[in-house]
This record gives structure tokens, C-alpha cells and sequence, in this order.
């Protein structure tokens, strides 16, 4: 009788192990499969810049010349997981819409389809509260303007190139704002500076100059230091075909702006 008891309390106590092994091997299982529907905050969400480009930007400011080979160059990470977004090729294209899971302690870029995840795309690693890496490559945050409905476009080269207040010749001040607005030069109230240039006549850097935000004018602008020069854009040779500009020049310097410390 006691081997029977014993017998029947050891089958008990492995019956009671199995299944909780079977319980624990189900619940990692789901775990694995949950991460597609895992709705999170994010912690670094915001507006992300490659860093090589912001780098060649700071350095050079010539943004014509840091468009060549920036790849992937931007992406904005939304509040939460599952959010649809996309990456920014070049300034000139874009990818697929993605969207960042959280696959167990770690981030993940995947492409949906409507009703099931659809491939991985790159990991995401966490370096500081300013610095990320998405796949091999480093990225840093902005903070630029954006306006309210447009949170997708936000105004990078108003953030990091143009923004901060000049002198002109002339002695006036100007200032350059990040959300777009000018002041003191002239009539001119708006700006906006171009980041693509793939395609013809953009072989100068260029920046629109306005009274109002529909009626741009097309100036070709460069840096030299700590001095902002706007050009008037020489058409050097022009396209009659699509009645357009093939080869874009500076032009006679029509501002000389000294960025004030």
C-alpha cells in the first residue's frame, strides 16, 4: 500500500511538472506572436535625422551637395507601436510603410500587410535619448517646426541650417525662423530652402523668398562660414523641349547676411 501511494504521488507530482511545462512553453509561444499586435508607448519617439547628413550639413551647408548618397536619411518614430510611418530615401523618395513593434526587450522595424506582418525590416537600438541605430546606421534627434497638419513634414534645413538672426550690409538685422518666417529682409516674409535636388537645374543650392506663402521667388544661396549669400539663379543652359532650366548658376549676389552670435 505505501509503494502504491508513493507510486501514485510521484506520477502527481510529474503529471503537475509536465503541464506546467506545456503551460510555460504555451505562453512563450504566445509571447512570440503577440508582438504584432502589442500596442506601446514609445520612448523615442520624434523626428530622426541620419547623423552622416546632419554632420555634412553642419560642416559644409551646402545641401545640394548632402543629398549625394544620404540613403536612408529620415524618419519620423510615432508615439506608439503599430503606427504606420515610412523611411526617407535621399529626401527624394521613400520607403514602404513600416511600423516599430517591441519584440521582447528590443524595437523592430516590419512592414505590414492589411491582415498579417509582411517581412522585418531593420533593428532598432537605443543608444542615448538623442542618438539611435537603425540597422547599421546612426541617427540623431531634431526638433523642428512642423506645422499642426502636417506632423510628417516637418522643417528640417529651417532647424539646423538657416534658423538664428543676421546682419546685413546695410546694418539691419534679419532673422531666419525655423517655422518658415523671415524678417527684415525687404518685403519678404516666408522661405523655404529645397533638400531635393534630383533633377535638372539643380545643381546650385536654392531657396525660395516670398511675401506670401504661394508667390515664391527662386534664389541659389550659399555659406562661407558665418555668411548667408543669396543669388539671383542663372539659367546657363535651358531646356526648350520641356520649357524649363537644364543647368542652374549663381547669379549676380543680391544679399550678404552675417549670422550674429
Amino acid at each position: 500500500m505505501k509503494r502504491l501511494f508513493f507510486f501514485l504521488l510521484l506520477l502527481s507530482v510529474l503529471f503537475a511538472a509536465c503541464s506546467k511545462s506545456e503551460q510555460k512553453e504555451n505562453s512563450t509561444a504566445a509571447v512570440a506572436v503577440d508582438f504584432t499586435k502589442l500596442d506601446t508607448a514609445l520612448s523615442f519617439a520624434g523626428y530622426w535625422l541620419s547623423e552622416s547628413y546632419y554632420n555634412d550639413i553642419i560642416t559644409h551647408k551646402s545641401p545640394q551637395k548632402s543629398q549625394e548618397g544620404s540613403e536612408d536619411c529620415f524618419v519620423v518614430i510615432p508615439e506608439r507601436t503599430l503606427q504606420p510611418t515610412m523611411m526617407v530615401w535621399n529626401f527624394h523618395e521613400g520607403s514602404e510603410e513600416i511600423t516599430v513593434v517591441k519584440k521582447g526587450p528590443g524595437y523592430k522595424f516590419y512592414e505590414f500587410t492589411a491582415d498579417s506582418v509582411r517581412s522585418y525590416q531593420k533593428d532598432i537600438t537605443l543608444i542615448s535619448s538623442d542618438k539611435i541605430k537603425i540597422g547599421n546606421k546612426t541617427f540623431v534627434k531634431i526638433n523642428p517646426y512642423a506645422k499642426p497638419d502636417e506632423k510628417n513634414n516637418p522643417l528640417i534645413l529651417e532647424e539646423i541650417l538657416f534658423k538664428g538672426k543676421y546682419r546685413s550690409t546695410d546694418g539691419k538685422e534679419v532673422e531666419f525662423r525655423n517655422d518658415g518666417r523671415l524678417l527684415g529682409l525687404g518685403n519678404y516674409r516666408y522661405y523655404q530652402p529645397i533638400m531635393d535636388y534630383v533633377g535638372p537645374g539643380m545643381q546650385v543650392d536654392q531657396v525660395s523668398l516670398s511675401a506670401d506663402e504661394d508667390q515664391k521667388q527662386w534664389m541659389a544661396f550659399k555659406f562661407r562660414q558665418d555668411t548667408l549669400l543669396i543669388y539671383d539663379i542663372k539659367c546657363v543652359e535651358f531646356d526648350k523641349t520641356n520649357n524649363e532650366c537644364g543647368l542652374a548658376d549663381y547669379g549676380t549676389l543680391q544679399y550678404t547676411l552675417i549670422r550674429q552670435k
